[in-house]
């Protein structure tokens, strides 16, 4: 037969609501500041191709 769960207590609940709360947080951090280091727009400056390393040849 089945027996139901304890219930799970509010600090438990709170320290791990928390955790993903400071994941999330730190993610959208990091991904704007990768942003911001990629914007082009702070001056003249044009982006360059993506280097291509495998081999080429000429046609």
């Amino acid at each position: 037969m089945a027996v139901p769960k304890k219930r799970t207590s509010m600090s438990k609940k709170r320290i791990r609501k928390n955790i993903w709360k400071n994941k999330t947080y730190f993610s959208i951090v990091q991904s704007y500041c990768l942003a911001k280091s990629r914007s082009f727009s702070s001056g003249n400056e044009i982006p360059k191709p993506k280097v291509f390393f495998g081999k080429q040849t000429n046609k």
